[in-house]
């Protein structure tokens, strides 16, 4: 008996402290119902304007983007159920949870057991499809003025490139509306030399050779100029053949590896290969600080057999064929305020095969002390910008 008196007593602690969340990452437990607020939010976004369920003005889903109807604790406590009016365009389900079908309209209603309703009109249209790069791990920003830069006719070159040897980081940018280069536009990993084996300063790119003879017997492809032989180049190859990679050497980036050139993935350093002309400045500095952009992740090999770079988008590379895997993932049914574990049993793998579990994300609205169906969505997305998705059913009797 003491410990149902001291789970009531938290389940109320909890309800009356939070008044808002619609989603939830779930790296924990689910065991007691979302506090709601009256409003409709994005489902993966917080901080985005709020519409109140009773507004005039329609809600715009898009299709593949879900919403979550929220209510106040008052309409909580009155909730019967909920219904849309045609759920061939939008459907929803007990958790307030609505999701765009087909481009329409619908209409969207909580009922009450004080026989009102709340209602909001949803008007579903087509995705708004971004384009995202499957291949680099790079970090991206300040398209808008990269793009009017890149419209210009100004005399000056677009970019310039800083490399933090120590962290191994190099950072794009851009010029400013003053012309310096302030603006950054893109960072990417990179392996400069062991032991401080990469030369600091500033210099131009002076050559370019899609590929070039390394010492070792190897060869580096989509080679841009630093300094005599310091180079940006990809990581070897035993041959000027691109599905002969040295894997190992592969993993390494992010870390001390070279002999002193700054070593890229193919989508990276074929990027500065094609897009920064000769005499493009380059500043090689050390500090703690990876830069504005941070020091984005790598993706790891698992199958050292396979001698293509995973960044490569060579119609060949059969890591092209490949996408992240959620596993695992299957139907809930439990008692009304009984404990759920959202991710028990379920896991991720990355493109190349790397464990993910961790990035798993979970959009649920699920009311744990109320009987219903909710629809509950894991996603996961990886280092190369590729995701997967399942939706699975929660049912709480």
């Amino acid at each position: 008996m003491r410990k149902k008196t001291f789970i009531g007593f938290l389940c109320l602690f909890l309800t009356a402290s939070c008044m808002l969340s619609a989603i939830s990452i779930a790296k924990r437990e689910t065991t007691l119902p979302k506090p709601k607020t009256s409003v409709i939010t994005e489902t993966k976004q917080q901080t985005v304007p709020t519409v109140k369920v009773d507004s005039k003005d329609p809600v715009t889903l898009e299709k593949g983007n879900p919403k979550i109807v929220t209510l106040t604790k008052d309409e909580q406590s009155k909730l019967l159920k909920w219904t849309s009016s045609d759920s061939n365009i939008v459907t929803v389900d007990s958790g307030g949870r609505i999701d765009g079908l087909k481009t329409g309209t619908a209409t969207i209603s909580a009922h009450y057991n004080d026989n009102t309703k709340s209602e909001c009109t949803v008007t579903v249209v087509n995705e708004k499809k971004q384009s995202v790069d499957r291949y680099s791990t790079a970090t991206t920003a300040n398209s808008d003025v990269l793009n009017k830069n890149i419209k210009s006719n100004s005399y000056k070159n677009v970019y310039m490139i800083r490399v933090n040897r120590q962290m191994n980081c190099v950072t794009v940018y851009t010029y400013d509306e003053n012309g310096n280069y302030t603006v950054p536009v893109r960072a990417m990993i990179c392996s400069c030399g062991k032991n401080d084996g990469t030369i600091l300063g500033t210099y131009n790119l002076y050559f370019k050779s899609e590929w070039l003879g390394l010492f070792n017997n190897v060869y580096g492809h989509y080679v841009s100029g630093i300094s005599g032989d310091y180079l940006f180049h990809s990581v070897p190859y035993y041959t000027e053949n691109i599905d002969d990679l040295e894997t190992e050497e592969y993993n390494k980036l992010g870390d001390f590896a070279s002999l002193g050139c700054v070593r890229m993935a193919i989508a990276d350093v074929k990027w500065i290969y094609q897009n920064c002309p000769q005499n493009t400045v380059i500043e090689i500095y050390d500090d703690d600080d990876a830069g504005p952009l941070g020091k984005p992740e790598a993706i790891k090999i698992t199958d050292l057999s396979c001698g293509w770079d995973p960044t490569d988008d060579d119609k060949n590379n059969p890591y092209n064929k490949k996408n992240p895997v959620i596993s695992g993932a299957k139907d809930i049914t439990a008692e009304a305020g009984s404990t759920i574990d959202l991710l028990g049993g379920v896991t991720a793998k990355d493109t190349c095969g790397n464990d993910i579990t961790d990035k798993i994300e979970v959009l649920e609205n699920v009311d744990t002390n109320r009987a219903g169906i909710y629809k509950l969505t894991y996603s996961v997305t990886d280092v190369l910008n590729r995701s997967d998705t399942v939706d699975v059913i929660v049912k709480i009797t």
